[in-house]
């Protein structure tokens, strides 16, 4: 996933890579490039269920930040 920010008229450097920076691991890319560097073995449904949970909070998240 691609992420920029655009620097508006009275913010400062410092201010725009903090922005940046916020948006770079609220995506979460970070994470997804590190687990991709190494092999590993089909989740359990265990951890399926894990994720699916943390998903849904973060939907859930989304939802009542956007109404």
């Amino acid at each position: 996933m691609i992420v920029y920010a655009l620097k508006n008229a009275s913010e400062s450097n410092e201010k725009l890579i903090l922005r940046y920076k916020k948006m770079f691991f609220q995506t979460r890319t970070a994470n997804k490039l590190r687990a991709e560097k190494y092999a590993e073995r089909k989740p359990s449904k265990r951890r399926i269920r894990e994720k699916a949970i943390v998903c849904e909070m973060y939907r859930s998240t989304n939802k009542r930040e956007s109404v």
